[in-house]
């Protein structure tokens, strides 16, 4: 059903960036052709104990890495995030 296809994948946010990464490993192994990432939220770069507790910033990939060391990270073609200012 994907083989040669464009694909576009939307996640709510990307926090540590194992299942954006094993979900691109999905449909690259389908047959897509290529795998563009858009995310519907600014990037997580800080913990946050009010609400949902998110990991320690040592494993938050924002936290770490720019834009293109994540994108090459899940192996995506582009990743787009919201921005801040689209808050």
């Amino acid at each position: 059903m994907l083989e040669g296809k464009r694909v576009v994948m939307v996640d709510d946010s990307i926090v540590r960036g194992t299942t954006s990464q094993k979900i691109v490993a999905m449909l690259r192994d389908s047959g897509a052709k290529e795998v563009h990432l858009c995310v519907s939220s600014p990037p997580v770069m800080r913990s946050c104990y009010y609400g949902i507790d998110t990991s320690d910033e040592q494993e938050l990939i924002a936290a770490q890495k720019p834009l293109e060391e994540i994108r090459k990270n899940i192996n995506a073609d582009n990743l787009h995030y919201l921005s801040l200012e689209a808050c």
